[in-house]
């Protein structure tokens, strides 16, 4: 069962993402274009830099606690996930802020 340990934690996070979504009434879907641009940057730079890391042999993965599926060569599917749900994650974290605190994003009108 502990291929599964990273796989929990991003599960976690997910649940907690979906909590500040619902708990400060977020309406996540309002956000799409900052979500999307968000997670592609994520994406592009890390993903590039764990490949490259890999294949440098700076960055490896414990396979005992992972499922062992790769999305690119040597990079786990856990991997991905967690550059999908942290920025979704870190996006909803500042809506929330925002909200709770009542001051506006940059670029928004007064």
């Amino acid at each position: 069962m502990t291929h599964f340990s990273y796989l929990v934690v991003i599960a976690f996070i997910a649940l907690c993402a979906l909590g500040v979504n619902f708990g400060f009434h977020l309406q996540i879907g309002k956000y799409w274009r900052e979500l999307l641009q968000t997670v592609l940057a994520i994406l592009a730079i890390y993903l590039s830099w764990d490949t490259w890391a890999i294949a440098k042999k700076s960055w490896f993965f414990d396979h005992h606690q992972i499922v062992n599926v790769d999305v690119l060569p040597k990079v786990p599917l856990e991997e991905l996930l967690f550059f999908l749900v942290v920025p979704v994650m870190t996006v909803l974290t500042y809506k929330a802020l925002l909200k709770l605190t009542k001051w506006k994003s940059p670029g928004e009108s007064q």
